[in-house]
């Protein structure tokens, strides 16, 4: 009966929702205003897995923070010992007063050869050390690179969601077009897929453990599997912490460097 009525009320707030003409942008633009926090902490495991079952385990360290007309963060590999120091860096800019953004930027410190090396717009498609993210994931895509159309409500798991057809404006990108699941009542992202340029399906991603952590929103599991490979990528972030004093000294090249980032 509980389930009965869960199932029903998050019917009813689509439906709501629906009935106030929100587009397909809008539900994604309010989808990505959830999480206002000015910083954010955690800890995370990754775990990458290959077709034939071989599983490797990284441990990393997560901090972003909001500066205002920038938005900076930086990962940092703590074990194991192959890839412990490595660290990448990202600067998102907000949008001017004319309406255009600059690229963000983005930075990937390699201890053993003493180097930090700036990723260009032209490798953000490729793999993120190894998993199934790109680097391009490891930012928040802006609302306007891509056309948004709702067709339709879908049932996922037990959550009604809305369902997204994500077109990026630039076609000759290596994932075009993407579909995604925003739950109705949260307006969180449960899945999303990924589709190259032949329009085949390339990529699942799927988010779960979804709660609410110090009254923000949070997914503590993703799992981004590429289809064409079999091989996929778990992200499991626990010590998860906002608004939490964090220096903008650690937010720089500098700091990479020094590898003193904890």
């Amino acid at each position: 009966m509980k389930k009965l009525i869960s199932v029903v009320s998050a019917v009813f707030a689509c439906a709501l929702i629906s009935a106030q003409n929100l587009s397909g942008y809008d539900i994604m633009k309010k989808s990505k205003e959830l999480d206002n926090s000015k910083s954010s902490e955690s800890r995370a495991t990754m775990e990458i897995v290959n077709k034939k079952g071989s599983k490797r385990v990284r441990e990393v360290l997560m901090k972003e923070k909001d500066f205002g007309n920038e938005k900076k963060s930086v990962i940092v590999f703590l074990t194991p010992k192959d890839v412990s120091g490595v660290a990448y860096l990202s600067i998102e800019y907000s949008k001017k007063s004319d309406g255009s953004k600059k690229d963000s930027d983005n930075w990937l410190y390699m201890p053993a050869m003493k180097k930090t090396r700036r990723i260009s717009s032209s490798e953000s498609e490729g793999d993120f050390m190894g998993t199934d993210f790109t680097y391009s994931d490891m930012d928040e895509l802006d609302l306007d690179e891509e056309n948004y159309t709702l067709s339709g409500i879908e049932n996922l798991d037990g959550v009604e969601c809305y369902k997204i057809n994500a077109v990026r404006k630039d076609s000759s990108k290596k994932e075009p077009k993407r579909i995604i699941w925003i739950g109705c009542e949260d307006f969180m992202m449960r899945k999303a897929e990924f589709f190259d340029r032949q329009n085949k399906l390339h990529r699942i991603l799927s988010c779960e453990d979804i709660s609410k952590i110090d009254s923000y929103y949070t997914c503590s599991k993703m799992t981004m599997k590429n289809v064409q490979t079999e091989h996929f990528t778990v992200l499991t972030r626990t010590q998860i912490a906002f608004d939490k004093e964090i220096s903008d000294n650690i937010f720089t090249v500098a700091a990479l460097e020094r590898g003193n980032i904890r």
